[in-house]
């Protein structure tokens, strides 16, 4: 239908092809292969170029999984002319070009879908946007099978650029490997030095546990003595308590009884007063009688006043007993403060007997626990990569904690596994790429060498131009075995 194969050799041409530019790279697009009203769905590599300061493009597209399956639609002015009447189209040149390339992203996108209408004489790209009601064409293009010499260019450009990647994957694997014997070099120098460290660790934990045994048997003799002296101390204050008790109980009795007495007496003072002053009154009446009396009165006289002197005794007895009393309670007041401090002390002295045990025990588990990290580093020191500097530091610093270490060891592990994985990574896409390289210079050195004898067969004259080809074209696969 439209005819361009005068301008495809100019994309395939070593000087030319430095000019050409991509303006849609390759992506692999569904494609509805539509051939005597059969239609199978099949994937094509999809790309657009372009040579430089030229109104010239050209459509290719490659099956994915026979890239000798190759057609092509190279679009010049006067092509474009022919396109823009048949479909109507109403942009320019460069403007058809911009809508190709939305188009095709539509199309990436599911937006628009591509079918390959393939008749006797030539072949239609349609481009398509499905409705319910019916598919709308957006574009109509004309392909063509492409030429053997572009199949071959464009393979060979293929199996040259895997060339190269399994090239820069080999240096990049033997980058890795001379880094990670650089780095086991470095990890066993690192070990040399961690035996030592733990060496050192183990002198200083054996000192440490020396001095901490014998402290523990220093404060268990002193708390030993402490309880001891606290017994005694108890011992002796509860007989103080229990003597002055029972001294604070007879004179508690004694006051009783003296008081008991005093209330006696004064009830027989008032009812010897109360005779008195009957007496009295009657004095008078029997004042005929006072002679006769006079001894009887100077008896009760010198009894009232040995009374007196009795009350007078009683009285200043009571107030000795009661400042007795005073200074026994001033006295007890005292011992019970007393007592009570000896408490105090007894109860500060246990308090500090307390701390310094769980002191102990906290000593006794931190090096439980550094002796646990301990044999953690000896474990996981064989995994230690990039931190290698930081932890020659870390060990020159004797007194930093093994935690600090072991984060280090930790953080060496993780970059350690992750460097490892990376490498098989590398290795195992290099001999995959190594393995698809070599099924595809297979496939296609048989294709070729099937194409050739063929066309050796029709055209014996041809038969040396292609030989020629082929030599240029598989140099690079011998490159590859």
């Amino acid at each position: 239908m439209y005819k361009a194969a005068q301008f495809d050799n100019k994309f395939i041409d070593n000087h030319l092809r430095r000019c050409v530019k991509v303006l849609f790279p390759v992506v692999p697009l569904p494609v509805n292969i539509e051939n005597v009203g059969i239609r199978k769905p099949q994937m094509f590599y999809m790309i657009v170029e372009q040579i430089d300061l030229q109104n010239l493009i050209q459509i290719r597209m490659t099956q994915v999984n026979d890239h000798s399956r190759m057609f092509i639609s190279t679009i010049d002015n006067a092509a474009y002319e022919q396109i823009r009447a048949e479909q109507s189209l109403h942009v320019t040149f460069q403007g058809f070009i911009d809508h190709l390339i939305k188009i095709l992203d539509n199309c990436k996108r599911e937006g628009l879908h591509l079918a390959l209408v393939m008749e006797s004489n030539s072949n239609m790209l349609q481009i398509f946007e499905k409705s319910s009601f019916k598919n709308l064409t957006h574009l109509l293009l004309p392909m063509q099978n492409a030429s053997t010499e572009t199949v071959l260019f464009h393979i060979n450009q293929s199996l040259q650029t895997l060339q190269e990647q399994s090239s820069a994957y080999s240096s990049q694997v033997q980058k890795y490997q001379h880094e990670m014997s650089s780095k086991n070099d470095t990890i066993s120098k690192l070990q040399e030095e961690i035996m030592c460290l733990n060496g050192k660790i183990r002198e200083q934990e054996n000192l440490i546990f020396n001095r901490n045994a014998e402290e523990v048997n220093r404060l268990h003799q002193t708390i030993k003595h402490l309880n001891e002296t606290r017994d005694a101390e108890e011992k002796r204050l509860k007989a103080v308590l229990h003597n002055m008790q029972q001294k604070v109980d007879q004179l508690t009795q004694e006051t009783y009884e003296r008081t008991e007495r005093m209330v006696q007496e004064t009830k027989r003072f008032e009812m010897i007063r109360e005779e008195n002053m009957k007496l009295r009154g009657q004095n008078e009446q029997i004042k005929e009688e006072l002679e006769r009396l006079q001894v009887s009165v100077s008896s009760q006289q010198s009894r009232e006043s040995r009374s007196e002197n009795t009350i007078a005794d009683l009285k200043r007895q009571l107030g000795e007993l009661q400042g007795m009393l005073k200074v026994t309670q001033k006295r007890r007041s005292e011992l019970e403060a007393e007592l009570q401090a000896e408490k105090n002390i007894c109860h500060t002295k246990k308090h500090a007997l307390e701390l310094t045990t769980d002191e102990l025990a906290n000593a006794s588990l931190v090096i439980n626990n550094l002796n646990k990290e301990n044999v953690k580093l000896q474990s996981k020191v064989d995994l230690r990569t990039e931190i290698a500097m930081r932890q020659e530091k870390m060990l020159l610093e004797k007194e930093k904690l093994i935690m600090e270490l072991s984060n280090t060891v930790a953080a060496i592990q993780q970059e350690h596994v992750k460097n490892k994985s990376c490498n098989e990574e590398h290795a195992e896409t290099v001999r995959r790429i190594k393995e698809t390289t070599d099924i595809i210079e297979e496939k296609y050195r048989k294709k070729i060498n099937d194409m050739i004898l063929k066309m050796t067969n029709n055209q014996p004259v041809e038969a040396t131009s292609l030989l020629s080809i082929q030599g240029k074209y598989l140099r690079p696969q011998n490159r590859v075995e």
